[in-house]
């Protein structure tokens, strides 16, 4: 991926159209992630719960990462929304946190930003998957490969 420094990803270039800062957008994309990662886990924690298996960090390693592309399509916004924590360890996060929810009750153009941030979201996470030698790449792969870009 040779790209300059100056020039602006796709993506930036889309959030900027769309005339949403890149940084707000981008914080905005990872927080999305995050909530739609975290409703799959409560859904995959949940149904092992009922199968009488204890909570664990491998419910969330296993997952795979088409679970989560499938929740950026299929999940709506109150569902994702739902996996929302009640507590939170920083201030940004919860700032973060706070502006998503304000999003969904918006209309107009800044209540287009949400259904673009799922497809930005969903783009990125196909990409990876795609990209991937594995066929089916889980949450644990993910992390792997942040910590290897220096993202973790």
């Amino acid at each position: 991926m040779d790209q300059e420094p100056w020039r602006a990803t796709k993506r930036q270039e889309r959030l900027q159209g769309w005339d949403i800062d890149v940084a707000k957008g981008e914080s905005l994309i990872a927080t999305f992630a995050a909530l739609a990662l975290h409703s799959v886990v409560a859904d995959a924690d949940a149904a092992g719960a009922a199968a009488g298996r204890a909570r664990s960090i491998a419910v969330l390693n296993d997952l795979p990462l088409a679970a989560v592309v499938e929740a950026t399509t299929t999940k709506r916004d109150f569902e994702i929304l739902a996996a929302m924590p009640a507590e939170y360890t920083d201030e940004n996060e919860r700032a973060s946190l706070n502006y998503f929810r304000l999003l969904s009750y918006q209309s107009g153009r800044t209540g287009l930003w949400l259904p673009r941030l799922r497809t930005e979201l969903r783009h990125s996470l196909i990409t990876l998957t795609e990209r991937s030698c594995l066929s089916a790449p889980t949450c644990a792969d993910l992390g792997e490969w942040a910590e290897q870009a220096g993202l973790a």
